[in-house]
């Protein structure tokens, strides 16, 4: 009996850690729909939430050789298709969600079966899931040592997202990009000269006053002005506007932001030890951090492009997208031809996101039935990545001493030394 009550007990604890807030979002495929259609032959909505198998435990007596790699997973390489596709994208009306409730709404569209990286990443940011650690720190913006992991975007709870606004907007800005709105000519009616229009240091009301009874402001023949009926028609507009700005600075329009889509990513960089375990004989791999990695605008030295400073890149600001059509746009969707470089948005521990990854499944090209989850992908190391950084007395990326394809070769030149060092240490 006192078994039987055990068992019960574990049972009831166990569905309730299931349907804890956070964990009550579709995780791996579905295909019901309402009214008991099945898009398919089986449910798919069965399969259970998996909890991720942890690392072999490896000693320190037994930590033999080791070295820290950087490599890059591009987007454009064929192999890494699973992690980009399919895409995403955001409705002109969607702006994040407010509740967990709404995490699934249809202004973000998203495919039903399969999720990319990047989607399933911002997902469960937004659900409180993943720790974001931003790039460099707030004190010292020039050095971007955030694979380190010492800049984290601090939650109390997994509601953070909905219920804090600071952290709200902190993440907000890694997950989306923007820039501010144009001007506002205030309708062409100061003057006939186009003039900006100020911020003035009394209140909305006392300032709206004073520009509705400027002798400036031109009327028409009945002597009631144009500022009149557009001031009736969208004051809210004007005072959104006047309360966003700073004293005696122009009113602008509505700031321009868009949402960060998967299309977006151009690739993501990893940082990996690969060591030897003498308890088990074998060269190990383990990734320890990602990070997403997009597209930024920056002001390269005309005379001497190749050295330009990439290091005070606003990413909120300068970030560029992709639009369906394939082209190159920033945040208000208009087509963009400025240079730009690829950079880190920010950076996530591996293990804490392999916990959500073992519930998302890749793109079997050989049988939809059996079903590969992206934590399975990793381990299997099914993709191709270039290195472009390794353990080095100065700190320097391959490309600091090597160039075009001599930075190729020696990023393989360094692949067959460690491949050498295995195979001698069992040749006598």
């Amino acid at each position: 009996m006192n078994k039987l009550f055990s068992f019960l007990l574990v049972s009831l604890v166990c569905a309730s850690a299931i349907a804890q807030p956070g964990n009550d979002v579709l995780r791996g495929p579905q295909n019901t729909l309402p009214d008991g259609v099945i898009d398919g032959v089986v449910v798919e909505d069965e399969v259970p939430v998996r909890s991720r198998v942890e690392y072999e435990y490896v000693r320190l007596a037994d930590y033999a050789q080791s070295w820290r790699v950087f490599s890059r997973i591009d987007a454009r390489e064929k192999v890494n298709t699973k992690l980009f596709y399919p895409y995403d994208y955001f409705m002109d009306d969607y702006n994040f969600p407010k509740s967990r409730q709404n995490i699934n709404s249809n202004g973000w569209v998203r495919n039903q079966e399969r999720w990319s990286l990047w989607t399933i990443i911002e997902n469960h940011i937004i659900l409180g899931d993943l720790t974001v650690f931003k790039v460099s720190s707030e004190e010292n913006p020039l050095i971007e040592d955030g694979y380190q992991l010492k800049y984290p975007i601090v939650q109390k709870t997994k509601d953070d997202f909905f219920t804090d606004p600071k952290y709200r907007t902190s993440v907000s800005k890694m997950l989306s990009y923007g820039s501010k709105g144009p001007v506002m000519e205030v309708f062409n009616l100061v003057n006939q000269r186009n003039e900006q229009v100020l911020k003035s240091g009394n209140s909305f009301n006392e300032w709206l006053d004073s520009l509705l009874n400027s002798p400036d402001v031109q009327r028409d023949g009945d002597g009631i002005s144009e500022w009149d009926e557009l001031s009736r028609r969208d004051s809210s507009t004007l005072r959104a506007s006047w309360e966003s700005v700073g004293m005696n600075l122009p009113l602008r329009e509505k700031d321009a932001v868009s949402y960060i889509k998967s299309q977006d990513i151009t690739a993501y960089n990893i940082k990996e030890d690969w060591f030897f375990d003498k308890e088990r004989s074998m060269l190990d791999k383990r990734i320890i951090c990602i990070a997403p990695v997009g597209r930024f605008i920056y002001d390269a030295d005309e005379n001497n492009k190749n050295n330009a400073d990439y290091t005070e890149v606003d990413r909120f600001k300068s970030f560029l997208g992709i639009n369906r059509a394939g082209e190159v746009v920033d945040a208000s969707g208009e087509p963009s031809q400025e240079q730009y470089v690829e950079l880190e948005m920010f950076w996530l521990y591996f293990p804490q996101l392999r916990h959500v990854l073992v519930n998302y499944y890749v793109y079997n090209e050989q049988n939809d039935a059996y079903r590969m989850s992206y934590d399975d992908l990793f381990w299997k190391r099914m993709f191709s990545a270039r290195m472009y950084k390794k353990t080095d007395q100065y700190d320097r990326s391959v490309e600091d001493y090597r160039y075009g394809v001599d930075a190729l070769y020696e990023a393989e030149k360094f692949k067959e030394t460690m491949r050498t060092w295995e195979t001698d240490l069992w040749n006598y």
